[in-house]
């Protein structure tokens, strides 16, 4: 199998010593994230993992404007005459249950004003649900309901996908053909993305790069570079390259000897 290089070229989103503090209705002051920098880079998947409350999602809400950093910068690269547009696949599939499949795919559309619905039937068709556009999201099962949420987040063309925990609450049976199919779609389209997630193997299924982040306040431990081809086949899941990866990011969570950890 022939390795596919990362073309680390252009830099899409650029992370420099970015902390974000909150204040809690006591008045005390919380450390999400502190001093985090790293660069997105156009086409690439990026990993983000660690322990719950380590500031993985404020960094995704960060990118997306919908936070803003107490110190540190955000640098966002567009067009001329662009906006910087942003997908969002949440940890729920979050389908309006009084749409249709093609209306729930179609709102972004709608709320930018956007008329290239042609999109709509091409990506219904890439996840593999024709045949259930007018179906509801109580007619489907969860495995389809969540690829409704991907293909609305790519509907509108967006200029980086984030992804937070896509496929919590998913059996793991259809959440391995879930990540299968979503690997297709993202390099098919080249799409950029930021996935925030708590599986390891996930992550090293999906991303090009994992970041490992640490517990409050998140910072960068290490930086795990994925050495896989970018269109994956499940059959890559028992690959030494793939196994390795997993390993390392274990190894740098402490997660391979916890309780040695500990005594120590």
């Amino acid at each position: 199998m022939v390795q596919e290089e990362v073309a680390m070229t252009t830099s899409l989103v650029s992370l420099k010593n970015v902390s974000k503090n909150y204040e809690t209705l006591t008045g005390e002051i919380i450390e999400a994230i502190k001093n985090v920098s790293f660069e997105l880079y156009q086409g690439e998947v990026l990993g983000l993992v660690g322990p719950s409350g380590c500031g993985k999602s404020t960094i995704l809400k960060m990118i997306s404007g919908v936070e803003t950093p107490s110190t540190g910068t955000i640098d966002q690269r567009k067009e001329e005459g662009e906006n910087f547009i942003v997908g969002f696949i949440f940890q729920d599939s979050s389908l309006m249950r009084w749409r249709s499949v093609y209306d729930n795919i179609k709102l972004p559309l709608e709320v930018m004003g956007k008329k290239n619905v042609e999109k709509i039937a091409e990506l219904i068709k890439t996840v593999n649900l024709t045949g259930f556009e007018r179906a509801y999201p109580i007619e489907l099962s969860g495995g389809m309901q969540r690829r409704v949420a991907i293909a609305r987040a790519l509907v509108h063309e967006p200029s980086v996908l984030l992804m937070d925990e896509p496929f919590t609450g998913v059996d793991e049976i259809t959440k391995e053909v879930l990540q299968t199919e979503l690997n297709f779609v993202i390099r098919k389209l080249n799409v950029t993305a930021v996935l925030v997630t708590h599986d390891i193997e996930e992550a090293v299924f999906l991303a090009d790069r994992v970041l490992v982040i640490s517990d409050r306040p998140g910072t960068i431990l290490q930086e795990v570079s994925v050495p896989l081809p970018k269109m994956r086949e499940p059959v890559i899941r028992s690959e030494k390259k793939y196994l390795d990866c997993c390993v390392a990011i274990r190894e740098r969570l402490n997660l391979l000897h916890p309780l040695r950890t500990r005594e120590t």
